[in-house]
């Protein structure tokens, strides 16, 4: 229903509270919902412990957001990212 009323915001924050982060990424790329701080779909990567799903965010807005990589969101959870790696190679 909130697609349908073109609320895209309120959509997208709603699939991130629900866990489906990848698939709010996914839309607001498709519906150009720019309105979303970065570092909720980052929590909720990390909140899911799983390094591919970080690794995969982290891609996602580096790609779509310009000046991404030069943030302390991007630094920070580049540096978490690394953790998790090497706490699970070691």
């Amino acid at each position: 229903m909130l697609r349908q009323l073109s609320l895209h915001h309120d959509y997208v924050l709603l699939l991130v509270q629900d866990g489906y982060y990848l698939e709010a990424l996914r839309y607001a790329r498709r519906n150009k919902v720019n309105s979303i701080r970065p570092s909720l779909f980052l929590e909720s990567a990390y909140a899911s412990n799983d390094s591919q799903h970080l690794a995969a965010v982290l891609r996602f807005l580096a790609d779509f957001i310009p000046g991404f990589k030069n943030t302390s969101d991007h630094s920070s959870y580049c540096r978490i990212l690394n953790d998790m790696n090497s706490s699970i190679a070691g």
